[in-house]
């Protein structure tokens, strides 16, 4: 395995990272905004090295949480971190196709499923030449589509997908939601500064959940004090 670093998330919580598997500002920002609660049953869908399951496991009275990982490295940084952090039996690691979790997850299991997914449709001129990159950058394993079927299927009735992603994705994402009978419940865009364009969107939805769209205010990144709270322990 490729040499690998750990990053301290707060309150004896360690990642373990390496040059392909790390996390940005994105994660820490779709972790906030899932606003995860202590007795929901939560799946994070494309996990990479498990960084939003091991932000919401710094909460010592979270759920167990589900990371579902299709890289073999990326799923070994995971149980790196569990080992580190001490968190044997809180977080349980799939190794798997995201489209094939019917074959070991009962539909309706979960309350939340997050995912930082990958942002770019194979082909868009955004593809990597190395393959970890391209898994993770582009729509080579799982389209849009593919995560928010699956996601109805994992979820619960009432349950809630939250995902981050490009804005200029955000016509698609409300199309998929709706397609597979999760209404858009929520959206927050994400900016650099007042004077920028937004470079992110956070968007929840709810399953069989009646229409109506909150449009939260924008984040932008050069609010300290926000980002602060945000960051929380990482940030210390």
């Amino acid at each position: 395995m490729a040499e690998f670093k750990t990053e301290s998330l707060g309150n004896n919580v360690f990642a373990v990272l390496s040059e392909i598997h790390t996390f940005g500002t994105d994660a820490f920002l779709l972790y906030d905004f899932a606003a995860a609660k202590r007795k929901e049953k939560i799946c994070d869908l494309c996990s990479g090295c498990g960084i939003i399951p091991l932000l919401m496991l710094r909460e010592e009275k979270q759920h167990p949480v589900t990371a579902v990982e299709i890289q073999p490295d990326a799923c070994e940084l995971i149980q790196k971190g569990i080992e580190l952090s001490g968190l044997q039996g809180k977080l349980n690691v799939l190794n798997k196709d995201l489209k094939s979790l019917k074959e070991d997850i009962d539909a309706g299991a979960f309350d939340l499923i997050t995912v930082n997914p990958p942002y770019f449709p194979v082909g868009s001129g955004y593809d990597c030449e190395d393959e970890p990159h391209r898994i993770i950058r582009s729509e080579v394993c799982c389209t849009l589509e593919d995560i928010v079927s699956q996601a109805a299927w994992l979820l619960r009735s009432g349950g809630r997908l939250c995902m981050c992603h490009r804005p200029e994705r955000l016509t698609d994402i409300i199309c998929s939601m709706r397609a597979n009978k999760i209404e858009p419940k929520r959206l927050r865009f994400v900016a650099k500064n007042e004077k920028s364009v937004p470079w992110l969107v956070l968007i929840e939805g709810k399953k069989d959940a009646k229409p109506s769209l909150l449009a939260e205010k924008t984040l932008y990144m050069n609010d300290e004090k926000e980002l602060e709270r945000i960051y929380g322990g990482y940030a210390e």
